[in-house]
């Protein structure tokens, strides 16, 4: 495209904004980056606790054993894995008490144990590439309070898996299908405690560290606070309009903003029916994620329950003062709107009595206007929305994101295969061109 500002224009300095840009620099090409923040890494955000010395990440944070893509950017950039401290101690909130012996009373413990073993073997056969068990019962279809409904387990049970759904299904229950519940506990052993095993490491600095240095190496030109309001395609090119007021032209454009900022962007010609319909209706992740600094906590307690507000809390490390760090999730809905640190002093105060709250802070990614909720909840009944193959290019205009990879779907090592991707379409555009 004659006169183009640049050769490729990357709009999101998220991880799929950022592997784009290194797989494109490997090729020599004129690279910008656009991003709406002042900040890299997207969903991915490290910093300060409450202004102190201690730096954490408010946003996504854990990668498993086998997500070799982006091990290996954190070697090849430099950054170093934190191990994620083992759960010591268990403990569970129910029929109104704490408990530390077992998550349902002594009468609920055959219909507890026989519904964890119907979701065990409901996620076996999802693994398998099933949808219905040998019964016939369709357990992929459902959302999660329909399959529950179905399954017909005791209150604690309920609330046990309501308190997993915070950090797998992160959505509205009656919205968002049961699946993604069961495929996250088919990770380890088909339980929901079995769910955490995997998360084995943090990234020392997070992946905004990683991004910056991603995109540094690149070689992009980085144009910060500047959001992108309209994408428009015309004579083999892209010209994007800014925020400001500003136009910006490239032969070719990734978009990786994320699966629910893309309804904020004007696209002319407008995108096909489908992919129209999937950034319209969005996805249903709407988790909350607060970190709460006590005294008189042990790290390694994982606590759950409550069905209500924050309902999973892990003591996950020291500070540098030697107080200790607890993270905590809930889901943001109709039933519950977070008020912090009202509602992270509660749950400090349920699941760890002993505790002497200090301070806590959090980012509201649902109210973030660049994320517009965390990571992807797929809509019951609408699954091809969040399909890669949904989100396939069009003409000089590529879509990069975690929400609708090829793989591990949700996960950071996604937004870096889904980057790589669309950087090697965009290549073949290109070269075609």
């Amino acid at each position: 495209m004659a006169g183009a500002d640049c050769d490729v224009a990357i709009v999101g300095a998220g991880l799929a904004g950022a592997a784009a840009a290194a797989r494109l620099a490997e090729a020599g090409l004129n690279l910008a980056v656009i991003e709406a923040r002042g900040r890299t890494g997207g969903r991915g955000h490290a910093r300060a606790f409450a202004g102190g010395p201690d730096i954490l990440d408010f946003g996504g944070s854990w990668i498993t054993p086998w997500q070799a893509r982006i091990r290996a950017l954190c070697r090849r950039h430099g950054i170093g894995l934190r191990p994620r401290h083992p759960v010591t101690a268990r403990r569970w909130y129910r029929d109104g008490a704490l408990h530390r012996d077992y998550p349902v009373a002594a009468a609920d413990r055959a219909g507890h144990e026989g519904a964890l073993a119907r979701m065990a073997a409901h996620s076996a056969l999802l693994k398998a590439g099933q949808s219905r068990d040998h019964y016939g019962f369709d357990f992929a279809t459902p959302t999660l309070a329909a399959y529950l409904d179905a399954l017909g387990p005791p209150a604690a049970t309920r609330d046990l898996v309501s308190a997993w759904w915070t950090v797998s299904g992160n959505g509205d229950k009656e919205r968002v299908p049961a699946s993604e519940f069961l495929h996250s506990i088919g990770y380890h052993d088909g339980t929901p405690d079995g769910m955490c095993e995997v998360w084995a490491d943090t990234l020392e600095g997070g992946v905004e560290e990683l991004t910056r240095r991603m995109i540094a190496a690149s070689g992009a030109k980085v144009l910060a606070e500047a959001a992108v309001t309209g994408i428009v395609r015309r004579g083999g090119g892209v010209t994007l309009a800014l925020a400001d007021g500003r136009n910006f032209s490239a032969a070719a454009a990734i978009v990786a903003t994320g699966l629910n900022p893309t309804a904020e962007i004007a696209f002319d010609p407008p995108l096909p029916p489908l992919k129209s319909a999937a950034s319209k209706a969005g996805h249903l992740g709407r988790a909350v994620k607060v970190w709460v600094k006590a005294e008189g906590v042990e790290p390694g307690i994982l606590a759950t329950g409550g069905g209500h507000a924050i309902e999973w809390m892990f003591s996950e490390r020291r500070a540098k003062d030697g107080a200790t760090f607890l993270v905590g999730f809930g889901i943001a809905d109709g039933n519950w709107q977070p008020a912090m640190p009202h509602d992270a002093e509660a749950a400090l105060a349920r699941f760890f009595p002993e505790a002497r709250f200090i301070a806590a802070d959090w980012h509201d990614w649902n109210a973030d206007p660049f994320s517009r909720g965390t990571w992807v909840a797929a809509i019951a009944g609408n699954l091809e929305a969040h399909a890669a193959a949904t989100w396939s290019p069009e003409g000089p205009l590529a879509f990069a994101s975690s929400d609708f990879a090829r793989a591990e779907a949700g996960w950071f090592e996604a937004a870096a295969i889904s980057g790589e991707d669309a950087a090697d379409v965009i290549l073949g555009h290109l070269r075609g061109a």
